[in-house]
């Protein structure tokens, strides 16, 4: 039995308070629910947010949605040689323009990048590479280009 979530696609928002406010154009978001060949994927940005920046980080949606298709999950509370393996083959097999990793200051939340970082590795592909820093209080810490 697979673990995919089977109404992966599109969405469009019914009547938000305000249409420049929200960002999400797919569902669902959630790494462990993904497949490996996510058509949303195909020539996307990719950020790939850990749980808590959604809540620490101001304004979310706005400063880091915008433009980017999102996958959000948790490096110490979730299988990171799953995340590894299923981002390897996404990789691998999507047409992913950049990967942005947006992670929070405390350190179990460096294993995101370095799972992206190997998985990117494992492709074969030079894709860009990023990494945004939150920090407890919401403010931005650090962003920097990794690779590419």
């Amino acid at each position: 039995m697979s673990d995919e979530c089977p109404s992966c696609s599109s969405v469009r928002p019914h009547e938000p308070e305000s249409a420049s406010d929200y960002r999400l154009t797919h569902w669902p978001i959630q790494i462990n629910l993904m497949g490996t060949t996510i058509p949303f994927l195909n020539n996307a940005d990719l950020l790939v947010a850990a749980d808590c920046t959604a809540f620490a980080a101001l304004n979310f949606h706005d400063r880091f949605l915008r433009d980017n298709k999102v996958l959000i999950g948790c490096p110490k509370l979730d299988n990171g040689q799953l995340y590894l393996d299923k981002f390897s083959e996404i990789f691998a097999n999507m047409a992913i323009k950049k990967v942005t990793c947006l992670r929070m200051e405390v350190p179990c939340c460096g294993g995101m990048t370095a799972i992206l970082n190997e998985a990117i590795n494992r492709s074969g592909k030079e894709i860009p590479f990023y990494e945004i820093i939150i920090g407890v209080k919401g403010d931005l810490l650090n962003e920097r280009k990794l690779r590419g």
